[in-house]
């Protein structure tokens, strides 16, 4: 079975940190650390062996390449693959602005 690499995008990784912090005042920093390196991990796991099992996203109509979404708790992740490799583009949830 192929595996992809997976590419957290710079504006993923804002995404991530806007959470991030918004864990740190809610949760605490520990359980805010957590929190990433589980999302990390479960988008990571997925994406590299089945990135094409997830649904486009509704708003792919509004680009040139394909957009795909793997939901993760309340977080929507948004990814396109290009050559062989998964690059993960933004990571939308309810507590990220």
């Amino acid at each position: 079975m192929k595996r992809y690499a997976v590419v957290f995008e710079e504006s993923a990784q804002a995404d991530v940190r806007k959470s991030y912090d918004w864990g740190c005042r809610v949760w605490g920093k520990k359980e805010a650390q957590r929190w990433v390196r589980e999302l990390r991990k479960a988008v990571s796991r997925q994406l590299s062996i089945v990135p094409r099992g997830f649904p486009m996203a509704p708003e792919d109509h509004e680009f040139s390449e394909e957009i795909r979404q793997m939901i993760v708790g309340r977080y929507r992740v948004l990814f396109t693959i290009r050559k062989g490799k998964v690059h993960v583009l933004h990571i939308r949830g309810s507590y990220i602005v």
